[in-house]
């Protein structure tokens, strides 16, 4: 009984001694004690691992050697711990991967096609028989009064025109233009897109417009109608008010070469109508961009551009794709963002950019710019309260009697300011001067019947109205060749509304005004928001006084009382 233990306490010894050298063994190759699983997972996969673990075991006894002992060896436990904890859950090791690149969106806005545009003089002018035009397009512009090219147009023809004549097959590039409102983009991309497409022989979808608002797809419709005089293209124009299977019915009967449309619209028949393809499309034109691209109007983006790109894929060859017409995209705003999360979502890359005025823009997101013909004025109001009287006194100290719209915040105020400014006008004429002539004031906003607002524009810019109270909801896109005058009586909530605005005068080099009322809680931001807005050398923010005339603040508490029974219904 004394020797067993002994034994026992060999054996003991020896067993602690070959498990101290295979600890050791595993200590100088961790991989050791999984070699069969590494064997089995090569030649199940067919992947040399003894490359990829010689870098991983090199880089970590790099790392290794500016650690002490003890961490050493605390991590080779925890290391070997979650290996067997991975094999016995998947039995694989997996191979070492390259460290993932970290996304940088925002770095294409320091490329150099952001930041150096080709700048464009606005009072640059060219007769339009010397921007590469046929004699019948020079001829349909005559026609409709246009001898000599505005500044954009002057531009933006000759780099369009020389996209149509090179024949290549290479992808034209995307061309991106600022402009002030007014400042003739619709002809710019319109005598292009026709001239390039007035050769065609099979009516195929080939271009498409796309505009935010109905009243635009009209007004961009009868221009490019009033161009493709005498080509035979067919242009149509996607209208909501139609109903979308009447609309269907028109497209199985007569394909458009031309498409003006609403996104919303748009995405409706890429949906929904058999048929309808973009396939063939080589012209895609995205006008008051800042507003489409602000706004998701039923995601149109991703669902055209969706379209776009299955075309691409479904090239039959590499070769089939080569020779397939590929679609430009050609994008105006009065307000060019440099989002480049806004562009990536167009597939827009490289593209050339236009901006019509000169290097002095401050570089920001956007950038906002005014008609170089427009003089603008901020009139302080000191009490709010008696603005209405400021803006009648404007009216009669600057003569505003006619072509002048009227710019509110709301519904109710533009629709309660006609009422006051009615009987406010006429009260102060009886007492002062019964032989002025009475202003006819008309109502535009978003309470007004669609027929009776086309009806008071009609009879505004014929001159049987003298002046326009509306929302913003003309503040986009309607081209009135007859206002001289625009008057913010309730100031734009952004640098963006105050250029639509704005814009609706000094169009297509004419000289026009601007007024905005601000009250003294106001002048600071109102201050800052211009000092934003690149303008000429020659232009800035002028300063104007309006007073309130002795005894005017008792016609005005008069006339807010009749006002107010008017409302309550206790007179007429």
């Amino acid at each position: 009984m004394a020797v067993e233990p002994t034994k026992n306490s060999g054996e003991q010894s020896r067993k602690r001694k070959r498990d101290s050298k295979k600890s050791q063994e595993s200590a100088e190759d961790p991989n050791s004690k999984h070699s069969s699983i590494f064997q089995k997972y090569k030649s199940a996969v067919g992947h040399d691992l003894d490359e990829a673990l010689s870098e991983v075991r090199s880089a970590e006894n790099s790392l290794d050697a500016k650690l002490t002992q003890e961490e050493q060896e605390r991590q080779k436990l925890a290391k070997a711990q979650e290996d067997e904890m991975e094999i016995a859950a998947a039995g694989l090791v997996p191979l070492p991967q390259p460290a993932k690149k970290e996304k940088k969106i925002l770095a294409p806005i320091r490329d150099q096609w952001m930041t150096e545009p080709q700048y464009v003089k606005p009072t640059l002018s060219k007769p339009f028989k010397s921007l590469l035009l046929s004699d019948h397009m020079v001829k349909n512009l005559a026609a409709m009064g246009f001898e000599k090219s505005f500044a954009v147009q002057a531009a933006v023809i000759p780099a369009l025109m020389e996209d149509i004549i090179d024949i290549s097959p290479d992808p034209k590039k995307p061309i991106l233009v600022n402009a002030a409102t007014g400042s003739g983009k619709t002809l710019a991309y319109g005598v292009p897109i026709v001239e390039a497409l007035s050769k065609r022989v099979v009516p195929k979808v080939r271009a498409l417009i796309i505009l935010p608002t109905r009243p635009l797809v009209q007004q961009v419709r009868e221009v490019i109608e009033t161009l493709a005089r005498g080509t035979g293209l067919r242009v149509m124009a996607f209208r909501s008010e139609r109903s979308f299977s009447e609309e269907q019915a028109l497209l199985r009967k007569m394909t458009p070469d031309i498409i003006i449309t609403n996104p919303g619209r748009l995405v409706d028949h890429v949906r929904s109508t058999a048929d309808f393809s973009l396939k063939n499309l080589q012209y895609m034109v995205i006008d008051e961009a800042d507003r489409l691209l602000n706004q998701s109007f039923q995601e149109w983006v991703d669902v055209v551009i969706g379209a776009l790109q299955e075309r691409s894929s479904n090239q039959e060859s590499i070769v089939a794709d080569t020779w397939t017409t590929h679609t430009q995209k050609l994008v105006f705003s009065a307000t060019l963002t440099k989002d480049a999360g806004k562009w990536a979502s167009l597939k827009i890359k490289q593209p050339r950019i236009f901006v019509v005025g000169d290097k002095s823009t401050t570089a920001g997101e956007e950038e906002f710019s005014v008609p170089f013909t427009l003089t603008e004025y901020m009139v302080q109001v000191p009490d709010v309260l008696t603005k209405p009287l400021i803006l009648l006194n404007l009216l009669t100290q600057e003569s505003i009697s006619s072509d002048c719209i009227i710019f509110t915040r709301s519904n109710e105020t533009a629709a309660r300011l006609v009422k006051l400014l009615s009987m406010l006008d006429r009260r102060l004429r009886m007492k002062a001067d019964k032989s002025l002539e009475q202003l006819t004031i008309g109502l535009v906003n978003g309470e007004v019947d669609t027929n009776k607002r086309k009806k008071t524009l009609k009879e505004f810019a014929k001159g049987e109205i003298s002046l326009i109270i509306c929302t913003d909801i003309i503040a986009r896109g309607m081209d009135i060749e007859s206002v001289k005058h625009v008057i913010n009586y309730d100031i734009p909530i952004s640098g963006r509304e105050y250029i639509h605005r704005v814009g609706r005068t000094a169009r297509a080099g004419k000289e026009g005004t601007a007024w905005s009322l601000v009250s003294r809680p106001e002048a600071k931001w109102f201050k800052e928001m211009a000092g934003k807005i690149k303008r000429s050398k020659t232009q800035k923010l002028l300063r104007r006084e309006v007073t309130v005339w002795e005894g005017q603040e008792e016609v005005y508490e008069t006339a807010l009382e009749s006002l107010e029974r008017q409302v309550k219904g206790t007179t007429s």
